[in-house]
């Protein structure tokens, strides 16, 4: 229970205010922070998630985080997975094995110096937390705290938010706000932007659990498992190489059942019937409810406050494109506060957030609802790099908007991608004959 002890005199001022330490605010965080901008980021819970809600980590955002010095590091956290799914009545049963539609090696090699990762979500907060710490003295990480309050302050002048901590109330006065706190995001209901639902396969329930399957699964496991006994359906989901599950499946809280009847016991017979794990120990870490729909905020700006991630654009896990749109959502954003922040661009380069993110967070969420059994591989590329941005920050040219197109080359001596060279700065690439562009960079 917080105290209600009256604010300090030493209120926070911040450039940006994120709410939510989830991939996507952390993301913005970083993104912020290296571009010269001050960030507060406060977090209601009082620690990192717990609960591995995803684990697919795309190229587009491998890249992301390689330019940012973090690919390896996630890398290391990651397992070794075959990217596909196993549907079998049991374990015990080979069944058979369905395609995810991600790119294959082939593809990534010829377009990207990156590779998909099977990173659960709690180990890749972790990592991030990391870096934004690392990032120094401009940045304030705050769990136990709770946005409870925010104003938005006339002639641009930002917002006054209250925040609830351990030791009290804090006033915080920030230029922007970035809302990353979830389906159910506070930041989004407090400046009034309403939520479209766009559908629901149902709710579901997550179970956390740690056995060894060795005997039962491939190795390196599937990254998903389809059990599709009569009773038993469910998704078993690969969260990390020491032994640690999720098994999903569908119950019915709205026909009257509760969670509480979900006891100990029961979680565990309904597991061992599942996955044929019959006597061997079996440790259940937790339970997670969720619904497996989708929705779209809107509006994913309002003024001073931006949504990013779940708060702007919920997905289902099919595609593995939630945290993936997220994080591509506050690295975008973050780079656009800080230079406006700075005084280095207009705030007319805010805009393009929103015009930018927008789109592509609508057609994931939608895409999300959909089956792709049967789409062909190029599809699974294109989702990857072949996003085509329009916006009122983009100029006209053949492939403006788009990601730039990667090839190894050499930087001081090092081999690198063209896809290294664009972090934290502006940069142009010219051919041998550039010199009009390289006199132009030097003036």
């Amino acid at each position: 229970m917080f105290d209600n002890t009256p604010p300090s005199p030493t209120d926070h001022e911040v450039d940006v205010l994120v709410v939510g330490a989830g991939p996507s605010g952390l993301t913005a965080a970083i993104s912020t922070v290296r571009h010269g901008a001050s960030v507060l980021l406060v977090e209601k819970h009082a620690g990192l998630a717990q609960f591995p809600k995803a684990t697919g980590v795309r190229p587009r955002v491998m890249e992301i985080l390689r330019s940012w010095d973090l690919e390896q590091a996630v890398l290391a956290a990651s397992q070794p997975a075959r990217l596909a799914m196993r549907v079998t009545p049991a374990l015990r049963i080979p069944g058979a094995e369905v395609s995810l539609q991600l790119p294959e090696e082939s593809q990534l090699r010829a377009v990207s110096p990156s590779r998909i990762a099977v990173c659960p979500q709690d180990r890749l907060e972790r990592i991030l937390l990391d870096q934004l710490h690392a990032l120094g003295s401009t940045t304030d990480v705050r769990f136990g705290h709770e946005l409870t309050e925010l104003d938005v302050l006339p002639a641009d002048a930002g917002v006054r938010a209250t925040v609830i901590g351990p030791r009290g109330r804090m006033t915080v006065r920030a230029r922007f706000v970035v809302g990353a706190d979830g389906a159910r995001s506070r930041v989004r209901e407090l400046v009034g932007i309403e939520r479209i639902e766009l559908g629901s396969e149902g709710d579901h329930l997550g179970v956390l659990f740690r056995a060894d399957l060795s005997g039962l699964v491939a190795q390196p496991p599937h990254v998903l498992t389809m059990i599709t006994a009569p009773g038993l359906e469910g998704m078993l989901v690969a969260t990390g190489d020491d032994n640690r599950w999720i098994y999903d499946f569908e119950w019915r809280p709205n026909e009257g059942e509760r969670l509480a009847d979900w006891t100990r016991d029961q979680v565990i017979a309904r597991l061992r019937a599942a996955t044929g794990h019959e006597k061997q120990r079996l440790d259940v870490i937790g339970l997670f409810p969720w619904d497996f729909g989708a929705s779209v905020a809107v509006q994913q700006r309002r003024g001073p406050v931006f949504l990013v991630g779940d708060a702007a654009h919920r997905t289902t896990p099919r595609g593995a494109t939630g945290m993936n749109t997220g994080i591509a959502d506050g690295h975008n954003l973050g780079w656009k506060l800080a230079w406006v922040a700075r005084g280095i661009a207009g705030s007319e380069l805010l805009d393009s957030y929103e015009q930018e993110r927008g789109p592509v967070g609508r057609a994931n969420a939608e895409a999300s609802l959909v089956s792709g059994v049967g789409r062909p591989p190029e599809t699974a590329l294109a989702h990857d790099f072949g996003v085509q941005y329009e916006s009122s920050a983009i100029g006209d040219g053949r492939h403006a908007g788009s990601r730039a197109p990667h090839a190894w080359v050499r930087v001081e001596g090092r081999r690198a991608s063209t896809i290294d060279l664009f972090d934290g700065r502006l940069t142009v690439i010219t051919g041998p004959e550039g010199d009009v562009w390289r006199t132009a960079c030097e003036e």
